[in-house]
């Protein structure tokens, strides 16, 4: 279940690997902290929970996360990407899940 962060000056959702992102909307990234493709822009947060870490990721750099991924403190993870449609629609789609460890 997505529910407000409690993270202050964040205002991202807090999530766990089995929360439904499909009807979310845009994520803003107003200040991204890491670089993680390496192009020497700050492109991702990491946030948490005690159950969950959540890594939000703004690729083309236009101030909304397009990549999330989920791992919760039980090993299980998911991550989605933000698609925009040809008509206009935008949704978030699980592009994988699973268990880390494989079990």
């Amino acid at each position: 279940m997505v529910t407000s962060g409690d993270l202050p000056g964040l205002n991202l959702p807090e999530l766990d690997a089995h929360s439904e992102l499909g009807a979310l909307g845009a994520v803003e990234l107003s200040h991204p902290t890491q670089d993680l493709d390496a192009d020497g822009l700050a492109d991702t947060v990491t946030t948490g929970t005690d159950h969950a870490m959540q890594v939000w990721t703004d690729l083309d750099h236009d101030g909304y996360a397009d990549h999330v991924t989920v791992v919760d403190s039980g090993g299980d993870y998911s991550a989605w990407e933000f698609h925009h449609h040809s008509d206009g629609t935008t949704e978030w789609v699980r592009m994988d899940g699973g268990h880390l460890g494989g079990t």
